[in-house]
């Protein structure tokens, strides 16, 4: 990571490109950040968000400040997009093989102190509620000895909603660590039902926050 900037992993271009996304973000869809705070600044982390919409990975992407990497199959990646992806954080895998070089992948950049952006759905939702947790995501928190932050990026509001005043909201909750000592299949499955209650419960907690926080709100 020598060639990084600072714990975050963030190069002078990426964060140029950041910024750049949150202005076009606030002036678009008033995007706003609740809990940037946090995000630990260095160490492994596996970022873990829900997932409605194929940019998904962008909004997380502005959402942490941290660089985060993202598996991609390794067919994406071909001249000229490459570089593009590359830069974006994402890293070829071999999905062939029952998945295991990913997950090699996966362990190696946690083990390089990475922060590592998963789907816990696994794949994208077309409704507004919560899927089947898959496992992946607690198996390399364990294996990776790392924490996993959750994430829920709200809707994308519509032009008529944003003249409403609507925003697109993302919503950070406290790094969860997984007990290291519980492995297996069904152990690995609860702990996963668990995190994604987390990430879908974390609008709910952010505004309950806010309405204690008012004056004659209640604690």
């Amino acid at each position: 990571m020598s060639s990084m900037e600072g714990p975050d992993g963030m190069t002078r271009r990426y964060i140029l490109f950041r910024r750049l996304m949150l202005f076009m973000g606030g002036v678009l869809f008033g995007f706003r950040i609740h809990g940037a705070e946090k995000v630990p600044r260095k160490g492994p982390l596996i970022v873990a968000s829900n997932h409605h919409r194929f940019f998904d990975p962008v909004f997380v992407c502005m959402a942490v400040p941290r660089r985060v990497q993202w598996m991609a199959k390794k067919e994406l990646f071909i001249p000229p997009l490459r570089g593009f992806f590359r830069f974006l954080g994402s890293f070829p895998v071999d999905r062939e093989g029952g998945g295991r070089g990913a997950i090699r992948a996966a362990l190696s950049h946690l083990k390089e102190g990475w922060a590592l952006g998963i789907f816990p759905e696994g794949t994208r939702r077309r409704d507004r509620e919560s899927g089947e947790a898959k496992s992946g995501a607690i198996m390399l928190a364990v294996r990776g000895d790392s924490r996993i932050l959750p994430v829920f990026i709200g809707k994308v509001p519509s032009p008529k909603e944003r003249l409403r005043g609507k925003k697109l909201n993302a919503y950070i909750g406290d790094p969860i660590t997984i007990d290291n000592t519980k492995r297996g299949k069904a152990s690995y499955r609860a702990s996963a039902d668990e995190v994604l209650k987390e990430i879908y419960s974390l609008p709910r907690k952010s505004s309950a926050k806010l309405g204690a926080a008012k004056p004659g709100g209640e604690a």
